[in-house]
C-alpha cells in the first residue's frame, strides 16, 4: 500500500514520529461515495442516498456524495467543512486506516494491522504532536481507542457484507442507472422492487429476521435524496459548496441537528 502513502505502524518506522488530528475535510473532496457499515444505515439514510457497488463479487453498500463526476460534491466546501449532517464512521479516523495482518511490519498481535497516510500531511517529528508509541514502545493509548474504533467498525462491515450477499443469493440486486429522473453513474446497483415483493413469504421472513430488509428500506428510502443532490452540484458547477443559499436552506439546518453534535462527539473520542 506504499504507492497510495500507505504503510503499516511499526516501531521501526514510526518510534521517533508524531500524528495530528484533522481539522479539515478536505481529504473527502474528490469522494463520490464511501463505504457505510450496517449500524449507520439509519443515519446515512437521513443524509445522503444509499447504493450498492460491486467489488470483487461483493456487493457493498456506499454513501453516496456526487451523481456526476465532473462537479463538486456540495458535501465539502472550499473550507473543508463538512456539511451534512451525519459524518460515515469511515471517515471519522483519516488518516488511520485498517488493512490485512499478513505483512512483516505490522504489530505483533494486532487483530487487524493499523495503517497511516503518511502523504496526508498528518504525520510530522513534532514531539508537540501524538506520539504514535508510548516509552515502552506500546502503541499509545491514543491510537488504542482508534484501533478499536476501527476494529469494532471492521466488525460492522462483515455484518453488511453478510447482508448484502443475502440480497444477492435472492437476486434482488439489478443496475440503478436512474431514478425519478436523475441519472446515476455508472456501476451503481439498487433493490428490484417488483423482484422484492414477488419473493415467497420465507424469503421475506428470512430478509426480516437477518436484518437486511432494514438495509433494503434504507436504501428505498435514501433515493429521495438523488434530486437534492443533483440540483445541489448542478447549480455549483465546477466549484465545491460553500455558504449558498441553497446549502444553507438545507445542510445548513440539518449540520444544526442533534445527531450532527453527537456524531463530533464519537469522532472526537475515537480519536483520543
Amino acid at each position: 500500500m506504499a504507492e497510495n502513502g500507505l504503510f503499516p505502524i511499526s516501531v521501526r518506522r514510526h518510534s521517533d514520529r508524531y500524528w495530528r488530528r484533522f481539522t479539515s475535510y478536505r481529504f473527502a473532496m474528490g469522494m463520490d461515495a464511501c463505504p457505510i457499515v450496517s449500524s449507520e444505515i439509519f443515519q446515512i439514510a437521513s443524509s445522503f442516498p444509499i447504493a450498492f457497488k460491486l467489488r470483487e463479487g461483493t456487493y457493498l453498500p456506499m454513501a453516496m456524495f456526487s451523481v456526476d463526476a465532473a462537479l463538486a460534491t456540495p458535501i465539502v466546501d472550499q473550507q473543508g467543512r463538512w456539511r451534512a449532517p451525519y459524518i460515515p464512521s469511515a471517515l471519522r479516523c483519516y488518516p488511520f486506516q485498517t488493512g490485512p495482518t499478513n505483512m512483516r511490519d505490522c504489530l505483533t498481535g494486532a487483530r487487524l494491522c493499523l495503517y497511516v497516510n503518511e502523504s496526508s500531511g498528518l504525520v510530522t517529528r513534532d514531539p508537540r504532536d501524538n506520539p504514535f508509541f508510548s516509552s515502552r514502545n506500546k502503541l499509545s493509548r491514543n491510537l488504542c481507542d482508534v484501533l478499536q474504533f476501527l476494529q469494532l467498525r471492521e466488525a460492522a462491515v462483515v455484518e453488511a457484507r453478510r447482508l448484502c450477499s443475502l440480497v444477492a443469493e435472492m437476486d434482488l440486486f439489478v443496475p440503478l442507472q436512474e431514478h425519478e429522473g436523475t441519472t446515476l453513474p455508472e456501476n451503481y446497483w439498487g433493490i428490484d422492487a417488483q423482484r422484492l415483493c414477488r419473493l415467497p413469504d420465507a424469503y421475506k421472513l428470512t430478509l426480516i429476521s437477518s436484518g437486511a430488509l432494514q438495509l433494503i428500506h434504507a436504501h428505498q428510502i435514501s433515493l429521495s435524496h438523488l434530486s437534492w443532490l443533483a440540483r445541489a452540484q448542478n447549480e455549483l458547477p465546477g466549484k465545491h459548496a460553500s455558504a449558498s443559499d441553497t446549502l444553507n436552506g438545507f445542510l445548513t439546518a440539518m449540520a444544526n441537528d442533534e445527531s450532527h453534535d453527537q456524531t463530533r462527539a464519537e469522532m472526537i473520542h475515537a480519536m483520543g
